[in-house]
């Protein structure tokens, strides 16, 4: 079996386990606890106890069984367009939790309002695409249901919706971060996982993402081995590209700087700065946890380390940051630059099997109309 060197480099050892993982052993009792929980929730609605039920639209879920970052938002907004693409007269929502927000209920977002109201990501994607509906509900089947009485939708897609089970899902895609084995992790708070590994076989497709470059035959095969894939369950490989970047102000495009000040909010900030290394020199990285309310002490902070060295030009930060920043009374003079992501798909062939089976069971689900 051929393996390639990038896959090489994200696979790792057979055996090893993480030392950020390793280093948590104490953290085993709480997570055995919270194992079995997860575990009974799930059973209860495998034998019935429970019951899910379909949603008022055809309901494409995105999700993981790790907590932290595996690029569910980008895929999102990945995913939106190719099916926007390959079906322009399908009329598709978002539909998100609004994880940070400080409201309740169901709420369309409004791309000018703040991330207390909607949570940063529901603005991130009601910002990207300015014609489609997004709303936030913490109960996804009643979101559901009110973006159907309203009107507003044929299908919806949800960001991050995977452990909610009340909710029977017309299609399910779980993501993997390649950069994280869930394969050799632990529940939570030892390790990463929130979810039984099991649950991957629930899901109609699996993406691994954050892959450097392509797989081959061989990566994918033992990627299915490990994650213990069913045979009609398709597997699908991604990457992240840099799109460039856009003031934050204005949202035009500008150049790269000589050097900058990196700030981020998010799950993976050493990806980011490695990303920004790339293209710039980078003097210092204030990093802050995922979702961070950002404080105007803070953001003084970033002005001195800008003020400190004049080969400085500007602060970069992420999209997902971004829509923090917008609704903070920022320095006239402080310069900050958004850098933003896409998607790379690295198996075209994969994408269209997804886009064609997505489009067949939406269609076996839609509603039967009244008239």
């Amino acid at each position: 079996m051929a393996i390639s060197p990038a896959s090489k480099s994200i696979l790792g050892s057979a055996g090893t386990i993480p030392v950020s993982l390793r280093d948590r052993w104490w953290w085993g009792p709480l997570a055995v606890v919270f194992k079995s929980v997860v575990r009974l929730r799930h059973w209860a609605y495998d034998v019935g106890l429970k019951r899910s039920k379909a949603g008022a639209l055809p309901a494409i879920v995105l999700g993981n069984i790790t907590v932290g970052g595996t690029g569910k938002t980008p895929h999102v907004m990945a995913l939106l367009q190719a099916l926007s693409e390959a079906n322009p007269h399908r009329r598709w929502a978002i539909l998100s939790r609004g994880y940070g927000r400080k409201s309740n209920g169901y709420l369309q977002v409004d791309k000018d309002g703040s991330p207390e109201e909607f949570g940063d990501e529901p603005l991130e994607l009601a910002r990207k695409f300015p014609k489609v509906n997004v709303a936030v509900s913490e109960d996804r089947l009643a979101g559901i249901q009110s973006l159907k009485d309203q009107g507003l939708a044929d299908a919806v897609i949800l960001d991050d919706g995977f452990q909610h089970r009340r909710l029977a899902p017309t299609y399910s895609i779980v993501l993997v971060d390649a950069t994280q084995p869930v394969d050799r992790d632990y529940f939570l708070p030892r390790g990463r996982l929130r979810d039984l590994k099991s649950r991957l076989q629930a899901a109609q497709a699996v993406v691994i993402t954050r892959c450097p470059d392509a797989l081959t035959k061989g990566d994918l095969r033992l990627w299915r081995h490990r994650l213990q894939l069913k045979p009609d369950q398709l597997l699908l490989h991604s990457g992240t590209m840099v799109e460039g970047l856009r003031d934050l102000r204005t949202k035009r495009y500008a150049g790269w700087p000589r050097k900058c000040v990196a700030v981020s909010g998010i799950a993976h900030p050493t990806q980011f700065e490695s990303s920004l290394a790339r293209n710039c020199k980078v003097t210092q990285h204030f990093s802050y946890p995922d979702h961070h309310s950002f404080t105007p002490e803070e953001v003084q902070e970033w002005h001195s380390a800008i003020a400190a060295d004049m080969a400085v030009e500007a602060v970069i930060t992420t999209e997902k940051d971004a829509a923090r920043l917008r609704s903070m009374s920022l320095p006239e003079d402080l310069k900050i630059l958004v850098m933003g992501m896409q998607v790379k798909w690295w198996d075209e062939d994969a994408l269209h099997a997804l886009l064609t089976s997505i489009d067949k069971q939406v269609d076996a689900s839609a509603p039967v109309s009244d008239i």
